[in-house]
């Protein structure tokens, strides 16, 4: 971890990567060649002291779904959760089976690369995440969930309702398709909403996916994972959108929906990457999925709002991929 005094000083987004031979618009090595928090680093004990003011009412709001809450993992080849009780007679034990990308969770370091040689954040590599017996290397923990976990977050989150605004302006979508959010929607929610972003601050945007998700019965729930693809809605992709998110210095973003971009990919001439590429492989910035955003959005509504202190203590797991966020706004 970056000591506060320490910061380093960020470079535009022009001069990303900051060495030949890295990935397009990486930032590895501006943490140090050796750092597994990446943009994590930038919420300090100040930032963090700034975002406590935030807690003005005392109004706390869960924002992780329940582990259960999908009836079938929306990308079918990931398993369902499942949980098993344990009746002793004298005691119950419980144990639970899932896979963290099926619910509310984390992204971490080690579960996106650039797809153009599969590096991960500050050089890591798929041998050093899975190991390679014909190479002869062992795998490693290196660029793990445990990182953030073991740190901890505590910053000022800022929700960014999309969702409410699309139904202001008469925008009619369905969050089950690929539908891109403009960057300019963001913009102009944020300029509304009397948002400044601050350095360390956690981004929450709001799509409308879980809202509609929860309206569904149980067949048609079911019959999502039986269209033959992965398509759903996500803010556009482009240069332009990698600079911006850039220029914010953001430590982290989430959302409610299944991918932060809209999904799947278009590649144009100009823009061939993911933001899951930039913002996890190359910044080192976990992304949030799948988020409870509901009630977080009714209440900011109510007080007039947008921000609040957000706390965050993913599962320490070493190596892990991703985590259940077990994160919490309060207002």
């Amino acid at each position: 971890m970056v000591g506060e005094s320490e910061l380093p000083k960020r470079p535009a987004f022009s001069e990303l990567p900051l060495h030949e031979g890295d990935p397009p618009y990486s930032s590895w090595g501006l943490w140090g060649d050796k750092d597994e928090l990446g943009s994590i680093n930038l919420i300090t004990s100040k930032v963090t002291r700034e975002a406590i003011k935030e807690a003005q009412l005392g109004i706390t709001i869960p924002l992780d779904l329940p582990l259960d809450a999908i009836a079938k993992p929306l990308i079918p080849s990931r398993i369902a959760y499942h949980h098993n009780l344990i009746a002793k007679g004298f005691a119950n034990d419980d144990e639970i089976h899932m896979n963290t990308q099926s619910t509310s969770q984390w992204d971490s370091m080690r579960h996106f690369p650039y797809q153009d040689g599969y590096r991960y954040y500050n050089g890591t590599t798929m041998d050093d995440i899975a190991g390679s017996v014909e190479k002869g290397i062992k795998a490693n923990n290196r660029n793990g969930i445990q990182n953030i976990a073991k740190k901890g977050i505590a910053t000022r989150g800022v929700l960014i309702d999309w969702c409410s605004y699309a139904k202001r302006k008469g925008i009619k979508f369905s969050a089950f398709d690929r539908y891109e959010i403009p960057l300019q929607d963001i913009i102009d929610i944020a300029k509304e909403s009397n948002i400044v972003f601050r350095p360390g601050d956690i981004l929450i945007l709001r799509t409308g996916l879980t809202e509609q998700y929860t309206k569904l019965t149980y067949d048609e729930k079911i019959a999502l994972t039986q269209r033959g693809k992965n398509s759903f809605i996500g803010i556009a992709c482009g240069k332009e959108t990698a600079q911006w998110f850039w220029s914010q210095a953001f430590a982290a973003v989430a959302t409610d929906t299944l991918s932060f971009e809209a999904w799947p990919r278009q590649n144009s001439d100009s823009w061939t990457w993911l933001l899951h590429e930039i913002f996890l492989a190359g910044w080192g910035m976990p992304i949030g999925e799948l988020w409870d955003l509901e009630l977080l959005a009714a209440k900011c509504e109510e007080v007039g709002r947008w921000s609040f202190l957000l706390t965050s203590q993913p599962l320490i797991i070493d190596g892990g991929v991703a985590s259940p966020p077990n994160a919490m706004a309060i207002l």
